[in-house]
């Protein structure tokens, strides 16, 4: 070996000899087979570590979750691959929403945020069209197995599946998507935020900051947030609802995160699993309103093939809609219980 490479490589800036493990670690990933789903996993913060080093502890994570799941993908039509990218995609939008708000003048954190939404929102689709499946096959299947017009839904909801993870699959191979992970991994270790004019080539300032007082303050704020957004759950419109499930989400994705900055892990552990529930009680709402425009994208192509097998499962996801009622009225209840771990 020439011995002016070693020292041209041990010479290079921090920055650029950290691009060159982020591009490895991330073939290494892609190159992966039989790979399953893989579920996601918050760092544990030292309660005495910089804001910095948790912010890019944290989001390197939720990479890490997002890329880990692409193999799975790629190799066949993994339901459980495309929801935990979704759940990756969306703790990495909530973190990137607090540190924009700490920084607002990044444009990677900008920039890795737009990405991020149009990414999930693409995948989407694919994970509407099992969701709905999902809850056909568990619900009102059995009462419609003698229907003709229930089987010429069902050819019609896995072709407009398939064609959804078709989509998905192209997106995840496509170089714009694999060059977000990388930009956004490169601009987290680089702690951009801190780099005066967003110059790559001048080192960051210091790591200010504690991340205990700043995850206290930001879990404050989403937090009171949340409670808003519950204020008579029940009676919401489903657009409110689906508000107030976001605020929960990007509450509960802090906390996760957060949890271990602060003393009192039985009661974030009892925190989060409140939130879990909550959340799961209003992606049901979620759910049944996502059906009920799907059906309605059925019905307008197919001639009337399917009408009669759409018109009950409206009346099926009606009948649901009016029984969840009550479970949101004591889930607003609950949350003006909460009891916030990190005070």
């Amino acid at each position: 070996m020439d011995p002016s490479s070693g020292s041209k490589a041990g010479n290079r800036p921090a920055h650029k000899r950290t691009s060159v493990r982020v591009v490895a670690g991330l073939d290494a990933v892609l190159s992966a087979e039989d790979v399953g789903p893989v579920k996601s996993g918050s760092p544990p913060l030292d309660p005495d570590i910089s804001l910095d080093a948790a912010l890019a502890g944290i989001i390197g994570a939720c990479l890490d979750h997002f890329v880990a799941n692409w193999p799975a993908l790629r190799c066949g039509n993994d339901v459980e691959s495309v929801h935990q990218m979704r759940v990756a995609l969306r703790r990495l939008r909530a973190c990137l929403s607090f540190a924009r708000r700490r920084f607002p003048a990044c444009a990677a954190l900008d920039a890795g945020a737009a990405r991020a939404r149009a990414v999930a929102t693409a995948l989407g689709d694919a994970r509407d069209w099992d969701v709905f499946r999902e809850n056909i096959d568990s619900g009102p299947r059995d009462r419609l197995s003698g229907e003709p017009s229930f089987y010429a839904l069902l050819d019609t909801v896995e072709l407009r599946r398939a064609r959804a993870y078709e989509s998905a699959r192209a997106l995840i191979a496509a170089p714009a998507t694999r060059q977000f992970a990388l930009d956004l991994r490169q601009a987290a270790a680089r702690r951009v935020w801190r780099e005066p004019n967003g110059d790559a080539d001048c080192p960051p300032s210091g790591a200010p900051g504690s991340a205990r007082v700043f995850a206290a303050r930001t879990l404050d704020k989403l937090h009171r947030r949340a409670e808003k957004k519950c204020a008579g759950l029940a009676d919401l419109a489903p657009e409110q609802r689906h508000e107030a499930r976001i605020a929960l989400k990007k509450l509960r994705y802090a906390a996760e995160f957060f949890q271990t900055l602060f003393d009192n892990a039985a009661g974030a552990k009892a925190y989060l699993r409140t939130l879990a529930k909550i959340q799961e009680c209003l992606g049901a709402d979620n759910d049944l309103a996502t059906a009920n425009r799907l059906i309605g994208a059925i019905v307008a192509g197919d001639d009337g093939k399917t009408a009669l097998a759409a018109g009950f499962l409206r009346g099926w996801q009606a009948h649901a809609q009016e029984e969840r009622l009550a479970v949101n009225k004591k889930n607003e209840r609950i949350v003006k219980k909460l009891e916030p771990f990190w005070r």
